[in-house]
C-alpha cells in the first residue's frame, strides 16, 4: 500500500511536469514556475503529516473493521458500492470543508493558486490528515474492508487530478454523468455566483441531487478573493488560521468564538 502511494504521487508529479512542458509555448499563462514549486511544497508538506497521523489512524480503522455492522469482504459488486460510498463521503467532507470555517483554513490552501492545471491538484491542505480519518470510519463500521477503501481512495484522487486540467478540454458523453474539467474548474472560480458548487470528485449526481451543481460559460478567476501569495509557503498555510486567530481576540464569549471555529467562513 505504501508502494501504491508512493507511485501515485510520483504520477501526479510526472503527470504536471508533462503538462507544463506541452503548454509552456502554446500557453504561456497557463503555469507559473514559483507557483508550480509552492504546489510542491504544500504536496510534500501534506504528505509529511499525513504520514505522522496515517499509522495510528489505519490501525484504529482496522481494529474499528472488526466490529464492522455487514463485513463485505472482496465481492466484484463491494468494489463498486464501496467506489460509490467512497465517493458520497468525500462529497460531505468536500462541502464541510467551504462551510466549516477550522476545516476552510485547512483547505483553503488547494484553492490558493490562481492557476487552474494538474499542479493545483498537487496543493494539498497540509493539515488536511488531522480530520481525514474521522469520514472513514462510517464506511469501515459498515463493513467495506480497510485495504479495499485505501485502494478506491487512491484510484479515485487518479480521476480528481485529472479533472484540475483545462488543456484536457471536453470529456463528451461524461460531462453528463462525472466531475469533468468544464465542471471542477467552476468550483476552483472565485467569482461570485460560483462560490460553494461543484464538490463532487467524480460523480456528478451528488451535486444535482443536493442542488450545489453549476455550468458557466462566463470567464472564471481562479484562486481566492483575498490577498495571499501563492508562493509564499507559510502564508498560504497559514493565513486562515491568522485570520481565525484575530477573530478569535476580538471576543470574549465562548458562543462567539465557537461561531468563528466551526461557522462559516467569511
Amino acid at each position: 500500500m505504501n508502494l501504491f502511494y508512493f507511485s501515485l504521487s510520483v504520477f501526479f508529479i510526472l503527470g504536471s511536469l508533462l503538462e507544463f512542458y506541452l503548454t509552456r509555448k502554446e500557453m504561456s499563462n497557463y503555469y507559473d514556475v514559483k507557483d508550480f514549486k509552492s504546489s510542491l511544497f504544500l504536496m510534500f508538506g501534506g504528505l509529511f503529516f499525513d504520514l505522522i497521523i496515517k499509522i495510528p489512524a489505519i490501525y484504529l480503522l482496522i481494529k474499528l473493521y472488526d466490529y464492522s455492522i455487514f463485513p463485505m469482504g472482496y465481492k466484484w459488486w463491494t468494489w463498486i458500492l464501496c467506489y460509490v460510498f467512497w465517493d458520497l463521503i468525500i462529497y460531505i467532507e468536500h462541502y464541510l470543508e467551504h462551510n466549516v470555517r477550522f476545516m476552510w483554513a485547512i483547505h483553503v490552501n488547494h484553492h490558493s493558486s490562481p492557476h487552474m492545471n494538474l499542479s493545483t491538484a498537487l496543493r494539498s491542505g497540509v493539515f488536511k490528515a488531522g480530520y481525514r480519518y474521522f469520514f472513514w470510519i462510517i464506511p469501515i463500521a459498515i463493513g467495506f474492508p480497510v485495504p479495499m477503501f485505501l485502494v478506491v481512495y487512491g484510484n479515485g484522487k487518479i480521476w480528481a487530478f485529472f479533472s484540475h486540467s483545462q488543456r484536457l478540454g471536453d470529456w463528451k458523453i461524461l460531462e453528463k454523468f462525472t466531475i469533468t474539467p468544464s465542471h471542477h474548474i467552476i468550483h476552483h472560480s472565485y467569482n461570485e455566483q460560483n462560490l460553494n458548487k461543484n464538490f463532487g470528485e467524480t460523480f456528478l449526481f451528488w451535486d444535482k441531487l443536493f442542488g450545489t451543481f453549476k455550468q458557466s460559460n462566463d470567464p472564471l478567476l481562479f484562486g481566492i478573493n483575498e490577498s495571499v501569495d501563492p508562493t509564499n509557503y507559510k502564508e498560504v498555510v497559514f493565513h486562515e488560521f491568522d485570520n481565525m486567530k484575530r477573530d478569535l481576540s476580538q471576543t470574549t464569549k465562548w458562543s462567539k468564538k465557537l461561531q468563528i471555529i466551526f461557522g462559516k467562513p467569511i
